[in-house]
């Protein structure tokens, strides 16, 4: 088994390094040939196919680290683009990476750089706060997360098993999968799909808090299930569990990191900070060079619901 997950790793890992577009500095969203999502969310000019547009957060933040084992000069790369911009902190993702965040808020997804053939964006978390009525599986888990840093252990684990409970076999049933008022037969998300990248998160977050789910093991193997010929792992799953769609970069990050053993453990062994509200305090992770994520910390929210 340890064979084979050790080339299901590899094939994600050469999947996103595919990705890499040397004239940007960065790996693109996903191969996905569709409209993009945005033009039909929040952008209607929007004229970029899904290879032609890059996020520094989430994907390009997540892959830089994901990839720090297995594709050590690209991820170097990424750091190095990412750092050229010297983006804000995006008040969310900072939480996978070893820092503290502030409470659940609305995102905006900001172009930064557009060309005639590429585009860069980046997510920001910085607009009202979330309705605590909804319980979305991935904001819990960057919530357990910060807990952890901030030194409450156990609140985090109980976050996380909190998660873990909302598995039924071949998702996790969040507000996302259950919003009435948009889906009255609870199909699994808001678009109708189940989102990998939360059982990815769930079973980082595990091994960083040192949260015991009896069923990690299997849970994994249903994570790599949805890995494509391609190596990429599927955006998106049905109500049943099975893999549809393409894959993308940040599903396919989420799900290297959880085998980025060094990061894993540089985050478990830094210093605890006692818990002062919504603020990170700088050089509590000294291995986070990027440029802008020393910054204070004030929010955090919602991952963009992918449409690829």
């Amino acid at each position: 088994m340890t064979s084979n997950r050790d080339s299901r790793i590899h094939r994600a890992a050469d999947y996103l390094v595919s990705h890499f577009n040397p004239e940007v500095g960065l790996i693109y969203e996903s191969e996905d040939e569709g409209v993009h999502w945005l033009k039909r969310i929040e952008y209607p000019n929007y004229r970029w196919s899904y290879q032609r547009t890059f996020w520094l957060y989430s994907d390009n933040l997540l892959a830089a680290y994901a990839l720090q084992p297995f594709a050590p000069e690209i991820s170097k790369k990424l750091n190095e683009t990412i750092n050229s911009y010297d983006p804000p902190p995006s008040n969310h993702f900072e939480a996978i990476l070893g820092y503290s965040i502030g409470s659940d808020r609305q995102a905006q997804d900001i172009i930064i750089k557009q060309t005639e053939d590429y585009v860069i964006l980046i997510r920001i978390h910085n607009g009202t706060v979330g309705v605590p009525l909804f319980k979305y599986a991935d904001n819990m888990l960057c919530e357990a997360l910060s807990k952890y840093y901030r030194g409450q252990e156990a609140e985090a684990q109980s976050l996380v098993r909190e998660v873990y409970n909302m598995w039924n076999g071949t998702c996790l049933v969040d507000s996302g999968v259950q919003q009435e008022f948009l889906w009255p037969n609870n199909a699994p998300s808001d678009i109708g799909f189940g989102l990998n990248f939360k059982l990815a998160l769930l079973l980082y977050a595990a091994k960083v808090t040192g949260t015991d789910l009896p069923d990690f093991e299997k849970l994994e193997e249903i994570l790599w299930s949805k890995q494509q010929t391609n190596g990429g792992i599927t955006t998106l799953s049905t109500g049943h569990g099975e893999p549809v769609g393409s894959a993308n970069a940040e599903t396919t990050a989420l799900t290297l990191l959880i085998y980025n053993d060094a990061l894993i453990s540089r985050i478990k062994n830094q210093i605890r900070i006692p818990d002062h509200g919504s603020h990170a305090a700088s050089g509590v992770a000294p291995y986070l060079a990027l440029a802008g994520l020393v910054a204070a910390v004030s929010a955090v929210v919602a991952v963009k619901r992918r449409r690829d």
